[in-house]
């Protein structure tokens, strides 16, 4: 039945571990070379009998496994496909939820308002733009640049991102800033390879929500590197930048760069399970010579990663 266990891609490797099943599905069934007739017939000589169709919505994300019947048919995907065992058993998680259970978020994921203090603003406004955000991409990687002004206030953040899609026909994802100073005007702009689509505002939690529309239409398996920037116009002393993480993340990167007469005398790297949980891996950064510190994480679970400094 194996077709012996050949070496795992990368994105392959990264999907197994953060999901999504259908991503995993996906990648494995191209990882290999192999077509759905193929599967199929493999799993019928088996004693298990799969329709193309079925193995088409399952590696499209249009439905999952969840009968014993076919569950019993992805273990035996996994030996076809010569994954480890249980690896896509594993994407599956408890029993889909019915009803009005439908708006939760899938294993493996938190809910977007964990992540921000204004809760009911960034949940009502991520709604209105991207009801499906936790299933279609998965975030493989993130590039944040967040500029400190001459008057220790923000000017501006840079987003860089690479995005794989879990299911076909996705065109945007959301984007969303936070900024202490409620009187700023804050202004975003699309920079490469995606456009602005609807823009949500909240003045009295200064949250601003965007939709970045990409260049073309993904289909599944397809990538994605987008960049973006919000432009500030605060004039209130920041201290701390954070990203927030719904879903997990291969690699962060967060630089900071500080304007020469504004230098601060600590920096520090933190990590929280949400907004209102205790800091995690606390550790002091080197400030370098040109007034920037950065941090690369690797493997980011959900929940938050930031930096804070002490001006005196």
């Amino acid at each position: 039945m194996e077709i012996g266990r050949a070496e795992l891609g990368r994105d392959l490797v990264h999907a197994l571990r953060t999901g999504p099943f259908s991503a995993a599905l996906h990648l494995a069934i191209e990882d290999r070379g192999l077509r759905l007739e193929e599967i199929q017939a493999r799993l019928a000589a088996a004693g298990v009998n799969v329709s193309v169709t079925t193995l088409s919505y399952w590696r499209r994300g249009r439905s999952r496994p969840e009968r014993p019947d076919s569950l019993k048919a992805v273990h035996l995907l996994e030996e076809i496909l010569a994954l480890p065992a249980e690896s896509l058993l594993a994407q599956l998680g408890p029993r889909r939820p019915r009803g009005r259970w439908l708006d939760q978020p899938p294993p493996g994921t938190i809910d977007i308002d964990r992540l921000f203090n204004d809760s009911g603003s960034v949940a009502k406004m991520v709604g209105e733009l991207d009801r499906w955000m936790y299933h279609e991409l998965t975030r493989l990687s993130l590039h944040d640049i967040y500029l400190v002004g001459g008057s220790r206030q923000e000017i501006s953040l840079t987003c860089r991102q690479v995005l794989r899609a879990n299911t076909d026909r996705v065109s945007r994802t959301v984007a969303i800033f936070s900024t202490d100073d409620l009187d700023a005007f804050t202004q975003i702009n699309a920079l490469r390879n995606c456009r602005l689509g609807r823009v949500r505002t909240d003045p009295s939690s200064g949250l601003i929500a965007a939709e970045i529309i990409f260049d073309r239409m993904l289909a599944q398996g397809d990538t994605v590197v987008l960049e973006y920037e919000f432009l500030s116009a605060s004039l209130t002393a920041t201290d701390r930048y954070y990203r927030g993480f719904s879903t997990p993340v291969s690699e962060f990167v967060l630089e900071v760069q500080f304007d020469r007469d504004a230098v601060p005398a600590r920096c520090y790297r933190y990590e929280r399970r949400g907004i209102n949980a205790p800091d995690q891996g606390l550790r002091e950064v080197w400030i370098g010579s040109m007034h920037g510190a950065h941090l690369i994480a690797s493997d980011v679970p959900p929940g938050i990663v930031g930096m804070r400094w002490e001006w005196e």
